[in-house]
């Protein structure tokens, strides 16, 4: 298919259709990556691993290869048929999501794991340039917020399928499938989530790739980084260690209510997953239609100056939700909490390609899902696990050490962004008087 032209921006039913479709795959990716965390205790039993280890298929497994990858791919974005680049990443991450459905030990489940991070590394560069190459900058925040939208939408699928598989083979040691052998119940959930990439495939074929814009500056490569550190360094560094909040609680909060309070899979997957679409996906939303609207009255900082409102007021919830004494309560003040930080990672994005020049925009995001990964996932669900293992000494613990380390991260996270706002301020001045002369 042929790109747009070069002298207008597509239009806007074409522009949400791609939006549409970006976000159906970027929900998907979340589905794979987040389907384990519900299935904490079955795999743990049937591997015979502790908690520390189980923590590192959550976050080190895929980390490691989507950091490797990354940048290298952010770069492809920059230069590359972006549309192409995402196609080959569903494949690569759909086929290692059923592999992990095959995976009958430690190792092969943490090489399963790694090859989903590196399809998985494509997607979000590639989908964040094309994004900014299909709206204006009026429009571009509500767009990168729908799309981020996918981090909510997937992880609360992956919850409520995740307990309806475990709920629909209770009391069953094995499946068998036709062709395919015997699977456990854990393993035939990773079987049927990896199904859908087979689908999108091809809507990804009716997409566009879309005119680059805004090219002027991309020529400077390292060199805008380097000028403008004082900004890129606290704003990607505060948005990662936010990342540690999403990460410890979508790992370990399903296994805490499990174990302090007896819930049944089903029940945690259905009531956690609820949280997640609903609470998680109405920050987003709000946040970018807020944002946006500042933007347009004369606040050129908006979307900044809500991450820090979102990440502040996310602290005292967090907290709350380690304190009360009933499920329903924490439950609660997990939803609170996973508003509130929902408002900050839909936003983070449009802070990002805001400032940055669009042959740099790849690059740019390959950078910051690095450290989201690396500090966020790589980092979040090990340092519960080692509270729980090694501080507290307890498995029943666990909830105190998702307090412990979300109420740090969340106040470490908003202390960055604020140190971040007055070179940003700066930044979108300079950017604004380029644009007037």
């Amino acid at each position: 298919m042929t790109a747009d032209r070069a002298d207008s921006y597509p239009t806007p039913a074409r522009g949400y259709y791609v939006t549409g479709v970006l976000l159906l795959a970027y929900t998907l990716s979340y589905v794979d990556r987040q389907i384990l965390s519900l299935m904490v205790e079955p795999v743990k039993r049937d591997l015979m691993l502790s908690d520390t280890q189980i923590s590192l298929l959550h976050g080190f497994a895929f980390a490691i290869f989507y950091t490797l990858v990354g940048l290298f791919l952010g770069r492809a974005a920059d230069r590359f048929n972006r549309r192409t680049l995402i196609i080959v990443g569903i494949a690569v991450w759909s086929a290692a999501t059923a592999a992990c459905g095959f995976a009958g030990s430690l190792a092969g489940l943490f090489l399963a794991r790694m090859m989903v991070g590196f399809g998985e590394a494509s997607l979000s560069p590639a989908a964040y340039s094309m994004l900014a190459d299909y709206f204006p900058r009026e429009r571009r925040g509500r767009a990168l917020g729908i799309y981020s939208l996918g981090v909510y939408l997937g992880s609360g699928l992956a919850f409520i399928v995740g307990g309806f598989v475990i709920a629909s083979t209770k009391g069953v040691d094995l499946v068998t499938l036709p062709l395919l052998g015997d699977f456990r119940p854990w393993q035939l959930a990773f079987l049927l989530v990896a199904l859908p990439g087979l689908v999108l495939v091809p809507l990804m074929l009716t997409v566009r790739e879309p005119v680059r814009r805004e090219l002027a500056g991309g020529e400077a490569g390292l060199g805008h980084f380097t000028a403008n550190r004082s900004f890129y360094l606290p704003a990607i560094l505060g948005y990662a260690v936010l990342a540690i909040v999403t990460f410890a609680y979508t790992s370990w909060f399903p296994t805490a209510v499990i174990r302090l309070w007896g819930w049944s899979v089903r029940d945690i997957g259905i009531a956690y997953g609820v949280i997640m679409l609903v609470f998680g996906t109405s920050g987003m939303l709000l946040s970018g239609f807020a944002a946006d609207k500042l933007v347009a009255r004369g606040r050129a900082d908006a979307h900044l100056w809500l991450s820090i409102f979102g990440t502040v007021a996310a602290i005292p919830s967090a907290i709350g939700a380690g304190l009360v004494s009933t499920p329903y309560a924490a439950l609660a003040g997990v939803a609170l909490t996973s508003f509130f930080i929902s408002m900050s990672i839909a936003l983070a994005p449009v802070v990002l390609q805001r400032v940055t020049p669009n042959g740099l925009r790849g690059q740019m995001t390959a950078l910051y899902l690095l450290l989201i990964n690396l500090v966020g996932m790589g980092m979040g669900p090990t340092l519960v696990a080692l509270c729980t293992d090694f501080v507290f000494h307890d498995e029943l613990a666990v909830r105190k050490s998702i307090t412990v380390v979300t109420a740090v991260a969340a106040t470490g996270s908003a202390l960055l962004l604020w140190r971040s706002l007055r070179p940003y301020r700066l930044m979108l001045a300079r950017i604004d008087g380029q644009e007037r002369a």
